[in-house]
């Protein structure tokens, strides 16, 4: 999770009555929607989790995606077997759901993520302090999937496996530049992040280099990727940009990756306040 935009403000539009007709006007009062001149301030990763997190079904706006992720990655790492030394998530925010499936594949895995109360949320959890995030029903649901119920056994692994928790950037040629990490990967994972960095296709294409760039020759690429018009953060809403399915499926191809496989949740809900987007998509690949 991850963005960076200049702040901006939209009109809001409403209905009046004219001579017994409606007509659309546009009123002044303006709805701001937050982004990258004031994420570090305003971002409350709190109120994320709370939101976003708190039932396994996911939020009722967001139509069925986080369970759709959930199966994504067990997919991947349980039933396909995807495996190796070392795994990074880019953009990890304030989470730690995309390790349940694949903690007992890797030896090491490092979440990143660009500001720091995202990194401390996860180093909360991982050392158990009073008040962090309670992960146990996502965590309940991936063992569900996995066919058994041993829920602290798999948060005690996943404590165990992720050894660190980074700052990354993914506007710089090396995302993790400063780190300890100079080896590339085994496998690379980045959900809901490389749609909200970029405001182009030219950024969104270089992002996705820089990211692929951690990634060694044969590895495994993970993506889950959202295109979304605005989000809401307790009472933030955070500004979006919409990318065609054609353009995200052909962009792989520009950042040296090979054998790729889509699968898509589209939203189908006439509900979307709270998280306004078309279709989620994961993106499967290796490094050519």
């Amino acid at each position: 999770m991850y963005l960076v935009r200049s702040a901006l403000n939209r009109s809001r539009h409403i209905q009046i009555s004219v001579g017994g007709g409606l007509k659309t006007r546009t009123i002044s009062m303006e709805e701001r929607y937050y982004t990258a001149a004031d994420y570090h301030d305003h971002f409350n990763p709190n109120a994320y989790l709370n939101t976003y997190y708190s039932d396994p079904d996911g939020h009722p706006d967001d139509a069925g995606i986080l369970p759709f992720i959930m199966e994504q990655l067990h997919k991947l790492f349980y039933k396909e077997g995807v495996s190796g030394d070392r795994l990074i998530d880019i953009g990890s925010g304030p989470c730690v759901y995309s390790f349940v499936s694949a903690c007992n594949n890797f030896k090491e895995i490092i979440a990143s993520d660009y500001i720091e109360v995202n990194r401390k949320a996860t180093r909360q959890w991982l050392n158990k302090e009073p008040g962090c995030f309670n992960w146990k029903p996502i965590i309940e649901r991936v063992c569900s999937l996995e066919g058994h119920s041993n829920i602290a056994e798999k948060e005690k692994k996943m404590r165990e496996t992720i050894k660190d928790v980074i700052h990354c950037d993914v506007h710089q040629s090396n995302p993790i530049a400063g780190s300890p990490y100079k080896d590339p990967f085994d496998c690379v994972l980045t959900l809901c992040c490389l749609e909200s960095v970029s405001t182009t296709k030219e950024s969104y294409i270089q992002a996705l280099k820089n990211v692929t760039s951690l990634l060694k020759s044969g590895g495994t690429f993970f993506q889950f990727v959202q295109p979304f018009r605005s989000y809401t953060v307790g009472d933030k809403k955070f500004a979006g940009v919409l990318f065609d399915q054609k353009f995200l499926e052909d962009a792989p191809l520009q950042a040296s990756l090979t054998d790729m496989k889509f699968a898509i949740k589209r939203n189908t809900s006439d509900r979307g306040s709270t998280l306004e987007f078309e279709f989620g998509m994961t993106i499967v690949a290796k490094k050519i």
